[in-house]
């Protein structure tokens, strides 16, 4: 499986995580609201399958609406008035919190989850249409890309995609890792050689039959049905995300939903297949609370004074051509309309500075509901019609329009029945149960290849008083998208009081050999004795440690128990932590060794030096070139909080830098 072509599997398996469907089916507590998490998620019992949608409430000025309670809220089921049996109201922290330190959001955890569906927060897709033309509309394409993974709140995830099938980066909360995603290339992929000429042929044709010039006969979205596809298969795979609000930003000129006029020698059928596609398009997104914003980034175009009646060019040929590029051009910016009144979204057109809309469109999602209901027994087995009614003078609600009950969503979806190869794949992770990913890249003994250890915490498999037999799978794949290693091995876990030692073992350790690069690394977990699988994503950068005259391993955490301490990243002030990395001086050359100064920095939230303490290395403490370094973190010190740890080694004229973070609690 590449990266190319996984909105395709997505659209073969549905791609949707363990709450899958249009929305989550909760088996959850009573009718009652039992108690409050920390952060104030409601804990619910019940012996009853509730439906759990997320909810946008704007005022006329499409500003949100605050403070409501469920008894604002009527939600009608085909017709039938559902009470709400479960309620939150989320209002999400801002990035720009006046005395937050800029590591908050710039440095991403290095722990990574596979329950990014469950938590509050927005999902957002920056979605680079293939129709962006080249030139100034595609620097400021990139100008609203950049502007929007600017404006990513703390818990907020982002995404880049591209309508021509590439997915140049899964969601991810590490903005310099979209950013590169945004630079490196054209997202939306200019059209073949061979495609331009066959155009060019085309618009000829067309021209002497006074039709519009075709544009549907690229070979890599004959029809446009690619576009169609992609927010289609976009709105299946976010839906089972029902405690987050999903944003889309369609960064493009124009959204084909029928055919033109063409010219016979260029027939294919687009009208049958545009309506089978735009059906299926529409259908996916009633089933998802996606909000999709159309965003031009052509900018102010001035009409030709040649299509006006008093034009003396209206008799001639020009004129008629010109008259259909407006036309084309009128068109075009209606059509990216139908994606925002579909979704509740905006439509941003006619200005030069489109990104400047960014932060407005951010802020509609500011604080957002999530509620859920106990579906009526019986009927339809199918999509059911859902509206959400608020008691609000002027406010509108945004949600979806349909839902699939609990009964309608296949279990092989929802958990079990699957294989490891079908959770490595599609834009989310699958949490049929909760897992955690960590990778550290560490120089091998030889060559220029690293050694990345890959750790899983699949502690939610263990059962009490048994080893657990697992199955694993780890899967690679670089910046295109290629796969480049896999591995499967067998694994078995205990939970606490099972092992010998009466700890819990729950672990599960691998290690791929790998090249400079930067790299996606997918892991799979599954129970064969009870049918269960789960996947968890990451990305790690592999430096060049053979070349680089310094460079540093990830950072290690160490604690007891040690193998557990791979992935925690919470400890208490009396717990004995300390973190370790490797220094490395260029290992595939033979430059003198010369002294390193480490320093390691803990740094609060508020941005404040907390700790600050120095090693120095001498040249003899380099055995082949590599020396160990291991700092403690002086837990009973610091006070309840976030906290990232930063190391920085010089050595000569020579930097590097890595960083981590952690909280005590």
């Amino acid at each position: 499986m590449s990266m190319t072509s996984s909105l395709d599997v997505l659209h073969r398996g549905h791609g949707t995580p363990a709450r899958a469907g249009v929305v989550a089916a909760l088996v959850l507590g009573t009718a009652v609201l039992l108690a409050q998490e920390p952060g104030g998620r409601p804990i619910f019992r019940s012996s009853v399958e509730l439906v759990q949608i997320d909810v946008s409430v704007l005022d006329g000025k499409r500003q949100p609406v605050k403070r409501l309670t469920a008894a604002d809220f009527t939600i009608l089921e085909d017709g039938v008035s559902r009470p709400v049996r479960a309620f939150n109201a989320v209002d999400l922290p801002r990035s720009d919190l006046p005395g937050r330190a800029d590591w908050i959001t710039a440095v991403p955890p290095d722990v990574a989850t596979n329950d990014v569906a469950a938590e509050d927060g927005r999902l957002v897709v920056i979605l680079m249409d293939r129709t962006i033309p080249v030139g100034q509309p595609t620097i400021t394409a990139n100008r609203i890309a950049t502007s929007t993974v600017n404006a990513l709140g703390p818990h907020d995830l982002a995404a880049v995609v591209s309508t021509s099938g590439r997915v140049p980066q899964d969601f991810t909360a590490d903005r310099a890792r979209l950013l590169r995603a945004i630079n490196q290339g054209d997202a939306s992929t200019d059209m073949s050689q061979d495609s331009k000429e066959l155009l060019d042929q085309l618009s000829a044709q067309s021209i002497g039959q006074n039709l519009a010039p075709d544009r549907l006969s690229d070979g890599r979205c004959l029809c446009g049905l690619c576009v169609l596809d992609t927010v289609r298969q976009l709105a299946d795979s976010l839906r089972g995300a029902s405690a987050r609000r999903k944003t889309v930003f369609f960064i493009g000129t124009s959204l084909i939903v029928q055919a033109p006029a063409r010219a016979p020698s260029a027939d294919v059928g687009c009208d049958r297949l545009l309506k089978d596609a735009r059906q299926k398009m529409f259908d996916a997104l009633a089933l998802s609370s996606m909000t999709v914003h159309s965003i031009d980034p052509t900018g102010i175009v001035n009409v030709s004074p040649a299509v006006r009646a008093s034009s003396p060019l209206r008799a001639g040929r020009v004129a008629d051509v010109q008259q259909t590029e407006v036309n084309e051009f009128l068109g075009d910016q209606e059509s990216l309309g139908i994606l925002p009144q579909q979704t509740g979204g905006r439509r941003v057109i006619n200005t030069n500075l489109p990104e400047t809309k960014v932060a407005d469109i951010f802020h509609e999602s500011d604080s957002y509901y999530v509620l859920a209901f106990e579906p009526g027994r019986g009927g339809s087995a199918g999509p059911r019609s859902l509206e959400v009614k608020v008691g609000v003078k002027g406010a509108r609600v945004y949600t979806q329009r349909r839902y699939l009950p609990p009964a309608a969503v296949a279990a092989p979806a929802a958990e079990g029945g699957r294989s490891l190869d079908s959770v490595l794949t599609g834009l989310l992770p699958v949490p049929a149960r909760p897992l955690s990913l960590a990778l550290s890249s560490f120089a091998a003994s030889n060559g220029p290849a690293a050694s990345v250890v890959v750790s899983i915490d699949a502690a939610s498999f263990a059962r009490a008083g048994a080893a657990v037999p697992l199955e694993t799978a780890v899967l690679v794949l670089n910046r295109s998208g290629r796969t480049v290693a896999s591995t499967r091995q067998a694994a078995t876990i205990t939970a606490a009081g099972t092992s010998s030692a009466g700890t819990a073992e729950a672990t599960i350790q691998s290690q791929i050999s790998l090249p400079p690069g930067d790299y996606e690394v997918r892991a799979a977990v599954r129970d064969p004795a009870q049918d269960v699988t789960a996947s968890v994503f990451a990305q790690v950068v592999v430096p060049s440690f053979a070349a680089a005259p310094l460079s540093l391993s990830d950072i290690l955490i160490e604690a007891a128990p040690a193998q557990a301490a791979a992935l925690r990243r919470a400890f208490g002030h009396a717990e004995q932590v300390s973190a370790h990395l490797q220094v490395y001086q260029a290992l595939g050359r033979t430059d003198p060794i010369v002294p390193v100064s480490v320093r390691a920095r803990i740094v609060d939230a508020a941005g404040r030096d907390v700790r600050d303490q120095s090693v120095d290395l001498s040249a003899s403490q380099f055995e082949n070139r590599r020396a160990e370094c291991r700092v403690a973190l002086p837990l009973d010190r610091l006070a309840t909080g976030e906290y990232l740890l930063e190391i920085d080694a010089v050595g000569g004229r020579n930097s590097a830098t890595r960083q981590v973070r952690f909280t005590v609690r």
